[in-house]
């Protein structure tokens, strides 16, 4: 896999269409990029509602993100169960 194709599959055939694909690794690359634009994990505060996942999550923690952001009660016991450290529950 290259930058260039990162998206492309090896075998389309294997795919049950519609279908929604993630890169585990794209993800990540796109974590690391997002700490080195913001000068460091402490000043980042993610709000979790593009992607309400808990793999993404236990992927920013890893990362060394310890400051989250979320808008529901839901959304705040997802943080909670992946153990964030500091959630702020914004909610207007």
């Amino acid at each position: 896999m290259t930058i260039q194709n990162w998206f492309e599959l090896s075998d389309n055939e294997d795919v049950i269409s519609p279908a929604l694909l993630v890169y585990p690794e794209r993800i990540l690359h796109n974590i690391r990029i997002m700490i080195e634009m913001a000068g460091g994990t402490e000043y980042l505060r993610p709000h979790i509602k593009t992607h309400k996942t808990a793999e993404i999550i236990k992927m920013q923690l890893d990362q060394g993100i310890q400051k989250f952001k979320c808008a529901t009660i839901a959304e705040a016991e997802l943080l909670a169960l992946c153990k964030a450290p500091d959630i702020l529950l914004a909610m207007q």
